[in-house]
């Protein structure tokens, strides 16, 4: 399991970002990731079984903390990976505005999805094993 960190100092919101899982261990890891933002054990095991195939993903954000995770499963192309990767971080966008009760089509929510897409991009690199 690899992971990487976004940081977003303007919304004093951070991202972590797990991707490259396939072992038992991994699963075991994510749930503890996914139990640390709130979700249940049952949903936490759900969310699991359907990241365990190619081209999925998921997010989950918890306002308190201003924190969120997306999780990336294995992607059958380096396409794949990065449209998964910008599917979940729109999530992330969504739950940023949302809290900070922004406008949803103001410029500033392209503006955020831009960035966010951005330092994923350089944080994770070129994630060669993913797929």
């Amino acid at each position: 399991m690899k992971t990487g960190y976004i940081d977003i100092p303007e919304k004093k919101w951070g991202i972590v970002v797990v991707y490259d899982f396939d072992t038992d261990y991994d699963y075991l890891d994510m749930l503890a990731i996914m139990r640390s933002f709130n979700m249940s054990k049952r949903n936490s095991e759900k969310a699991i079984s359907i990241l365990s195939n190619y081209n999925t993903g998921m997010a989950v954000s918890i306002d308190s903390l201003k924190m969120s995770a997306i999780f990336v499963s294995k992607a059958t192309s380096p396409n794949e990976f990065w449209s998964t990767v910008n599917h979940e971080l729109h999530h992330v966008n969504v739950a940023i505005i949302d809290y900070y009760g922004e406008p949803y089509d103001d410029e500033g929510a392209a503006y955020l999805q831009g960035y966010m897409m951005h330092q994923a991009v350089k944080v994770l690199g070129e994630p060669c094993n993913s797929y």
